[in-house]
């Protein structure tokens, strides 16, 4: 127990360093970022909320309910703690950036009873650099890419795969329909250091598509929530589910909002997976901070 709480400390302070440039760059005080008429038309709240490569600094909260399981009679549960964190481009790093690590509390099935075990999951990170061609305002086509790490959080074997892991993160956006938003982000990690003799080497792709359509008064239809998952070791598991929801965006002020969603998760293909989410319930609240950004001053 001890050793498990150590390795989460160490992912916690790793986290905490991603977040500050691995340039010799260091990150200032959040400062004010201009939020004009013109770019709030261009691009509302409730569609950048859902949008993987928009400049929005936010931090989330999702609960992830599975009351049906494929090979288990309990009901597994997930506490999400996301934040998404937009850095100003600066002389050396011209470049927007967003960093995003993800911690999750993981009650996962024992076995095919309805005994569960809750734990820390394994902790990711990933730092998008989103790229300026082409013009995002004329195309409506926004990209970018950068590293993405799995670090080996995880206090049970159930909820982690005991592997330092890293690889290659990309995401797009197509907003050239007027109110529906096309975005995914697409993931690889593959693993190259372990926590015990007893962790097996992983490799896998997640895919998530992300599509939002905007209702009015801040009210949108999403599907985003559903990420595929292709392990891509031999004979290990492949899950594609999708997913349906809804959601708004509550404005309090200029600087800050609050996102709120609900959205259903279905498993429409398995293979080699034994146990698998069968349906999932999705319930999120984000807090949205538009207005502020880091920025970053040279050393």
């Amino acid at each position: 127990m001890k050793r498990t709480s150590t390795y989460f400390a160490i992912g916690r302070i790793i986290v905490f360093a991603l977040a500050v440039p691995a340039t010799a760059s260091t990150l200032a005080l959040a400062q004010q970022v201009p939020n004009t008429a013109e770019t709030e038309q261009d691009e509302p709240l409730a569609e950048k909320v859902n949008d993987p490569t928009a400049t929005l600094t936010q931090v989330q909260i999702k609960d992830i309910y599975t009351p049906a399981e494929y090979g288990t009679n309990a009901q597994p549960n997930t506490i999400q703690f996301r934040s998404v964190l937009a850095i100003h481009p600066s002389e050396f790093i011209p470049l927007e950036q967003l960093i995003r690590p993800t911690l999750k509390v993981v009650t996962e099935p024992d076995g095919k009873g309805r005994s569960t075990t809750t734990g820390y999951g394994d902790t990711q990170v990933f730092d998008l650099f989103v790229m300026p061609w082409p013009n995002s305002r004329e195309t409506k086509f926004r990209w970018g890419f950068g590293p993405y790490f799995i670090l080996p959080t995880s206090s049970t074997n159930l909820s982690g795969n005991g592997a330092w892991q890293m690889g290659p993160a990309g995401a797009f956006s197509f907003r050239q329909i007027p109110g529906l938003n096309i975005s995914a982000l697409v993931q690889q990690a593959t693993s190259f250091a372990y926590t015990s003799s007893r962790s097996v080497p992983v490799a896998s792709f997640t895919f998530q598509p992300i599509l939002s359509y905007q209702l009015g008064r801040d009210w949108y239809l999403k599907s985003s929530d559903a990420t595929w998952t292709i392990n891509q070791r031999h004979h290990t598991a492949t899950t594609i589910p999708l997913s349906a929801g809804f959601g708004r965006v509550w404005k309090f002020s200029d600087g800050l909002s609050l996102d709120t969603s609900l959205s259903g998760e279905w498993m429409v293909y398995r293979q080699l997976s034994s146990r698998t989410e069968q349906f999932t319930v999705n319930f999120q609240i984000t807090l949205l901070f538009p207005k502020i950004e880091l920025s970053k001053i040279e050393l």
